[in-house]
């Protein structure tokens, strides 16, 4: 959900004020975590707040990822919550979440079941991390309302959790959690763990990624972002590569994130993965500015450490690049490079990707090829791109016809 606010310090400062209002007379600790947080937004270039620049925080602040269930990562956590529940206008309060990292208790062996049972259909780790959020969310959700029993969701729960999740979460999210949810239904009834099959009552949810707009910016726009790096510096070597990643080869950011030395085939001149959203195998050329993108960072700017991945994190804990920080980058140097971005407009690296596949509608791509590009797995899933082609729209748009046609019909 988009921030009400016009920065984060007027988000932490209605977060402050609804928390002193409702009777706590100190913050120290969420205090602390929101002042880190916006030196690191500012030395980021980040006005507006997200969950995920707050997460993408506190894993290069405080390494969350390495022990997210001790208690300072946890209260931490909570600090970065409270934003976002502010933000979502839901109600807030300092208590610290009960649910941690893990499926409530009381479901944990048979959610964990369903879990193996679906990862068997060969679904993506990607995925498979999805359905354990949800099923985290949709666990806790039953357990604070004191549910411990299969056998005691009824429709009513069903119908409340999905209401609950559009309060504060996207249409998108509603929709794939709704989607989990029949899913999770079904396994339960074909497994006669409930009486009733619950796959049936779980509310419709329409979100139609084809009634969206995807973000593009035009091809001088995406010159101007990469001629603003300074290369002269680590930093600069390896971001400047990194964007061509995206800008030239419409890679996803985690897929650019999770590029080893055994993905580039220098031999052949191509760049082979596999895509962590689709599973699919992915073979492009090289392309020369990439390539010798990739050659200046590992030669002069990549630290002297011994992992897998390409792209590493400059200062310490040096480890590899994450999703979230790579949509700062972008960010960053597109402000830099002083690029206009409306309201709701998209500014991270799929940006970058629409983009792409943009330039290429236009100089007549046929639609396979860009689908064979970008690694979907349909053409009817980059068909969707068709909508920013404005140029291509403008041939088929039918003649209006003159206004004296209009007053002769009785139309005027």
């Amino acid at each position: 959900m988009e921030s009400k606010q016009e920065n984060v310090q007027g988000l932490i400062r209605v977060t402050r004020d609804k928390l002193l209002k409702a009777g706590y007379t100190t913050l120290g600790l969420p205090e602390r975590v929101w002042r880190n947080l916006d030196s690191y937004m500012s030395q980021k270039g980040l006005t507006h707040f997200s969950e995920e620049i707050g997460m993408q925080f506190l894993e290069e602040r405080y390494s969350f990822s390495a022990n997210p269930l001790s208690n300072s990562n946890m209260d931490r956590l909570r600090a970065i919550q409270l934003l976002v529940d502010c933000q979502a206008q839901q109600p807030i309060s300092v208590r610290r979440s009960r649910q941690g990292g893990e499926i409530a208790e009381a479901f944990t062996l048979v959610f964990t079941a369903f879990l193996d049972y679906e990862r068997n259909k060969g679904l993506s780790e990607r995925t498979m991390g999805s359905h354990l959020l949800y099923l985290r969310r949709f666990s806790w959700y039953l357990a604070e309302r004191n549910i411990s029993q299969l056998m005691e969701i009824t429709v009513s729960h069903v119908y409340e959790f999905i209401q609950f999740s559009a309060s504060s979460r996207s249409k998108s999210t509603v929709y794939c959690t709704a989607c989990l949810l029949r899913t999770l239904f079904r396994f339960l009834f074909d497994q006669e763990l409930i009486s009733e099959n619950l796959a049936l009552t779980v509310p419709r949810v329409k979100c139609s990624k084809k009634a969206r707009i995807p973000s593009a910016y035009s091809q001088e726009e995406i010159e101007q972002v990469l001629a603003c790096v300074d290369r002269g510096n680590p930093k600069g070597k390896r971001d400047y590569a990194m964007l061509l990643m995206a800008t030239r080869l419409g890679m996803r950011a985690s897929d650019i994130c999770g590029l080893t030395f055994e993905n580039f085939k220098w031999e052949s001149d191509t760049i082979e993965w596999r895509q962590g959203k689709t599973d699919k195998w992915v073979v492009l050329p090289l392309l020369t500015d990439v390539g010798e993108a990739v050659i200046d960072y590992l030669k002069y700017g990549r630290p002297p450490v011994d992992a897998k991945e390409i792209f590493l994190r400059l200062s310490a804990p040096i480890g590899p690049m994450k999703a979230p920080t790579l949509h700062s980058v972008v960010t960053y140097y597109m402000r830099k490079a002083n690029i206009p971005i409306p309201e709701g407009k998209k500014h991270g690296p799929h940006a970058l990707r629409h983009s792409l596949a943009s330039a290429l509608l236009r100089n007549r791509t046929p639609m396979p090829v860009i689908s064979e590009v970008l690694g979907h797995t349909s053409t009817d899933t980059t068909a969707v791109y068709l909508k920013i082609d404005i140029l291509q729209l403008h041939e088929y748009a039918l003649p209006v016809p003159p206004l004296e046609v209009w007053r002769g019909g009785g139309m005027a």
